[in-house]
C-alpha cells in the first residue's frame, strides 16, 4: 500500500509528459505535413483529439485494482498509435477515414442521394435509405447503419477528426478488454500478460485505433468472445445477454460475421465436452433461428430454385474473384498491382481446388516473400512469427484437445472465416491485414495453448480423466 501514491505519482507525471510532447506536435503538426485532412483549424483538431485521450485517461481512473494499471498502460500506447503514428500513415497509405469525417461533418454521403444522417440516427435490421443505382459493394443497410453510428458518436466528441479517431480507439480498448476477460473466464484466473499481448499486438493496437467500422466491429466480437466463454466453459444462461449484444452489433455492421459467430458456437457446442442441457438449448435455438429466417420471400424463392439455379449461384458466389479476372483483370488488376502481392488465378481454375493456398493465405500471409513497401513488411515480420508458433503448435497438438471448447471454437472461427475472407487476403494485403483483426484474438488464443507451457497444462488438466481398472495405479506425472 506504501507504494500507490508513488506509482500514482509516476503515472502523473507520465500522462503529464504524453500531454506536453502531444502539444508540441499539435503546434507542429502543419509543418509535419503528414496530415489527411486539410482545414485552417487542424491545429484545434488535433488538440481537441489530445482533450478526448485525456478525457478518456482520467475515466479510467476510476477503476481499482489492476484494471486500472493496465488499462492505463493500454491507453498510453494508443494515443502513440492513434495521435502519432497513425499521422504518418494516413499520408502514405489513405484510408475511408476522410469520407468518413466528411459524412460526420455533413450528414451527407454520394451513396445516398437526399439523405440526411444527422435525422436519421436509429439503426436499422432490415430498412437502409434508399441508394443510388447500380451499388453492387457491400450492404446498403449496414453502409447506412454505419453512418448513424458515426453521427451518434460525432455527436458526442464535436466534428474534430482526430476526436473521433481518439473515440474509436478507446471503443477498440474495450474491446480488448473484453477479448481479455473471456481469456479470464478460460483460465479461471486473471493473467496480465494476456492482456498486454491482445493490447500491444501490432495489428490489433493498430487497426483498433482507426477511424473506420473495424474498432467498433472488434468491441463487439469481444463481448461475443466474452460471452461464449462464459457459455462453453461456466456453462451459464447469462451468457444471452452477451452473445446476444455481440451478435446484434455485427450484424448491423458486417452480418456474416455474426453468422460465423453463432455458427462456430453452435457447433462447439454439439462437438465440445458441453452439458447436454447446452446442446439441447442450443439445438431448439438454432432451429428457431432457422425457422424464423425463412421469411415468405425466402421460403417462396427455395420452392421454386430447381437443382440448376442453386448450383449456379453458389458457383457464381464462389468465384467472384475468378469473374473480376477473366473479364480483363479490370478492377481485381488494379488491386492486385496497387497491392504487390503478385497473386493472380488461372481462369477456369476451379475455385475448390485453390481452397488450400485461400485458407493459408487468410491466415498466414503477407511473408517475407511478398515484401513490396514497409507496411507489408512490418506484416510480413508478424505473420512469420505466428506461422512458426502455429507449425510447433502443430506439433503439441493432440486429437483429444479437439473435445474441448477453448480449442474447438476458436480454431472453427478461424478456419470458416479464412475460406470467406482468404480471397481479400491473396487480392489485397492491405485490406487483408485490416480485417485480419476480426480473428487475431481467437487465433493467437489457439496458438498460445498449444505452444505455452501453462497453456498446454490447461488443456492437460480439462482432458477427461481415464477411469482406472483393478489393481492399475495412475501414471506418475
Amino acid at each position: 500500500m506504501g507504494e500507490h501514491p508513488y506509482r500514482m505519482r509516476v503515472w502523473g507525471v507520465g500522462m503529464a509528459l504524453v500531454v506536453g510532447f502531444s502539444a508540441w506536435l499539435s503546434l507542429s503538426v502543419r509543418d509535419l505535413g503528414v496530415l489527411i485532412i486539410s482545414q485552417p483549424e487542424i491545429e484545434l483538431d488535433y488538440a481537441m483529439g489530445v482533450l478526448w485521450w485525456g478525457v478518456v485517461a482520467f475515466g479510467i481512473l476510476a477503476f481499482g485494482g489492476d484494471a486500472r494499471r493496465m488499462l492505463l498502460v493500454a491507453w498510453v500506447g494508443k494515443f502513440f498509435v492513434a495521435l502519432i503514428a497513425m499521422l504518418f500513415y494516413e499520408y502514405y497509405y489513405p484510408l475511408d477515414s476522410t469520407g468518413y469525417h466528411r459524412v460526420m461533418k455533413t450528414g451527407r454521403e454520394d451513396t445516398f442521394p437526399g439523405v440526411d444522417f444527422r435525422e436519421d440516427l436509429m439503426p436499422s435490421l432490415t430498412e437502409a435509405p434508399p441508394a443510388v443505382d447500380g451499388v453492387t459493394f457491400g450492404s446498403v443497410v449496414q453502409t447506412a447503419n454505419w453512418f448513424r453510428v458515426l453521427m451518434l458518436v460525432g455527436s458526442v466528441t464535436g466534428p474534430f477528426y482526430h476526436s473521433l479517431k481518439v473515440a474509436f480507439a478507446f471503443l477498440g480498448l474495450l474491446g480488448i478488454w473484453y477479448f481479455y476477460r473471456a481469456v479470464v473466464v478460460a483460465l479461471g484466473r486473471p493473467y496480465p500478460p494476456a492482456f498486454y499481448l491482445l493490447a500491444f499486438f501490432p495489428s490489433i493496437i493498430f487497426w483498433s485505433s482507426i477511424l473506420g467500422k473495424d474498432p467498433l466491429q472488434f468491441l463487439f466480437a469481444g463481448i461475443y468472445a466474452y460471452g461464449g466463454a462464459i457459455w462453453l466453459v461456466q456453462g451459464r444462461p447469462a451468457a444471452g445477454w452477451f452473445l446476444g449484444v455481440g451478435l446484434l452489433g455485427s450484424y448491423l455492421l458486417r452480418p456474416w460475421l455474426s453468422t460465423i459467430g453463432l455458427a462456430t458456437l453452435f457447433l462447439a457446442t454439439l462437438l465440445g465436452r458441453c452439458r447436454r442441457w447446452q446442446v439441447g438449448l442450443m439445438l431448439l435455438a438454432g432451429t428457431t433461428l432457422s425457422l424464423l429466417s425463412l421469411g415468405p420471400l425466402q421460403a417462396q424463392t427455395l420452392l421454386h430454385l430447381d437443382f440448376d439455379q442453386a448450383q449456379a449461384f453458389v458457383t457464381g458466389q464462389l468465384q467472384v474473384f475468378d469473374i473480376l479476372e477473366m473479364r480483363g483483370l479490370s478492377m481485381a488488376e488494379e488491386t492486385l498491382q496497387s497491392s504487390g502481392s503478385g497473386v493472380a488465378f488461372e481462369p477456369n481454375t476451379p475455385v475448390q481446388g485453390k481452397m488450400p493456398l485461400v485458407m493459408f493465405s487468410g491466415l498466414f500471409r503477407p511473408l517475407p516473400f511478398d515484401i513490396t513497401n514497409p507496411f507489408t513488411a512490418l506484416a510480413a515480420i508478424e505473420n512469420t512469427v505466428i506461422l512458426l508458433l502455429a507449425l510447433l503448435a502443430l506439433f503439441r497438438f493432440r486429437w483429444g484437445y479437439l473435445r474441448d471448447p477453448l480449442v474447438l471454437w476458436p480454431t472453427m472461427y478461424c478456419l470458416i472465416w479464412t475460406t470467406l475472407y482468404g480471397f481479400i487476403v491473396m487480392a489485397n494485403f492491405g485490406s487483408g491485414a485490416r480485417y485480419k483483426l476480426q480473428i487475431w484474438p481467437f487465433l493467437l488464443m489457439v496458438i498460445l495453448l498449444l505452444t505455452h507451457r501453462k497453456g498446454r497444462a490447461l488443456l492437460e488438466s480439462r482432458l477427461p480423466q481415464k477411469k482406472l481398472k483393478p489393481n492399475e495405479y495412475p501414471r506418475a506425472s
